[in-house]
């Protein structure tokens, strides 16, 4: 599909895909302390909140990956992008930022000045999930300059910008977690999250079909696989990159006595990579073919609000004396989100009833 193509299809799969990283985000946060907090690797009581969250893991990279795809197949000048998108993110972000640091102030003192909170609101995320809007805010400010990049970059010069992201992301992390090996060369652009942003365009415009494009100098080149290929292909990637993130964080963290080892649940791990590449290519490929439900646009158009509010909804959820653990998490986990994940759509939808309520979500 070429990017004009794309832009004028209704991109039903990609508001499925919005759907799925939300809910996924969600998951995270209800199973995450699950692992990282009960030193128990063999319980299958610990098992259960490290397959749920290993399955979650993609949820940040989904998000990159689709910010990619949209953005940088569009033409936008300069000033009008920076407006508009630094609007839609800074306006929501600064009123939910002074939101959390009101409740953090309450409910354990800090930040004890409002010259503590602005400082805290520059310096840092003002609560732990709000970190993903700095992501943003970076990815934005390089937009300007990956994007003719990558209209005019051939297959070619996508595998080296790739094999770069590689080795600056995964092989260097497995070397220095694992092995205590430093690589000493600065990689700068091929760090952190930039490589999901480019092959969220990349992957977002290859074609199917088996066959290479008889025009071999013109961005991305078709698949070699039939659809049918693509989505064998997307289900292997999920289940292998679930599979060796649950296995690798037990095998790690009974290694060292049992305390829980986060490498594999890292984001820019290569088997997080590999399980966000299955879901984007599976959603690429299978979810396009029915016209959205009106709760899917709906839910999708409240996407970024429920980020902000869900963990106010899931700490509500524990105070009253809900939480994950309360059954077996194995059914308590889901149970959490499907809660969380409901009242914080109807959070969003009742904020959005108000004048202005769009503007901060």
């Amino acid at each position: 599909m070429s990017t004009e193509l794309a832009n004028r299809q209704p991109l039903y799969w990609a508001d499925r895909l919005r759907n799925l990283a939300t809910l996924l985000v969600i998951l995270i946060h209800a199973s995450g302390t699950v692992a990282q907090e009960h030193h128990e690797c063999d319980s299958l009581f610990w098992w259960s909140g490290n397959l749920w969250a290993s399955l979650a893991r993609p949820s940040v990279p989904l998000f990159v990956m689709l910010s990619g795809f949209l953005l940088l197949g569009k033409d936008y000048p300069l000033g009008n992008f920076l407006k508009k998108r630094f609007g839609r993110v800074v306006v929501p972000a600064l009123f939910w930022m002074v939101i959390y640091s009101y409740y953090n102030y309450r409910a354990r003192g800090i930040p004890a000045t409002i010259a503590e909170g602005i400082q805290g609101i520059v310096e840092r995320p003002v609560h732990y999930h709000l970190w993903f809007i700095y992501l943003i805010v970076g990815l934005y400010m390089v937009y300007p300059v990956l994007r003719p990049w990558a209209r005019s970059a051939k297959e070619r010069d996508y595998w080296y910008f790739f094999a770069c992201v590689v080795l600056g992301t995964w092989v260097y992390k497995v070397l220095s977690v694992f092995f205590g090996i430093h690589i000493g060369i600065y990689f700068e652009l091929f760090t952190n999250n930039c490589g999901y942003f480019v092959l969220g365009y990349y992957l977002g415009n290859k074609e199917a079909g088996g066959g290479r494009s008889e025009i071999e100098d013109e961005g991305p080149m078709p698949w070699r696989l039939s659809e049918r290929g693509i989505r064998a292909l997307a289900i292997g990637l999920i289940v292998l990159g679930t599979a060796i993130t649950a296995v690798g964080t037990w095998w790690a963290s009974k290694a060292q006595g049992g305390i829980f080892h986060p490498f594999f649940y890292d984001y820019l791990s290569p088997n997080v990579g590999m399980a966000a590449i299955g879901w984007f290519l599976l959603a690429r490929w299978s979810w396009h073919k029915l016209p959205l439900l009106d709760v899917e646009k709906q839910l999708a158009a409240a996407s970024f609000g429920i980020y902000f509010v869900h963990v106010l909804v899931m700490d509500w959820w524990s105070v009253s004396g809900y939480w994950q653990t309360k059954t077996h998490p194995a059914a308590g986990i889901p149970i959490v989100v499907g809660l969380t994940a409901l009242m914080s759509f109807a959070a969003i939808l009742l904020i959005r009833s108000f004048p202005g309520g769009q503007r901060i979500t």
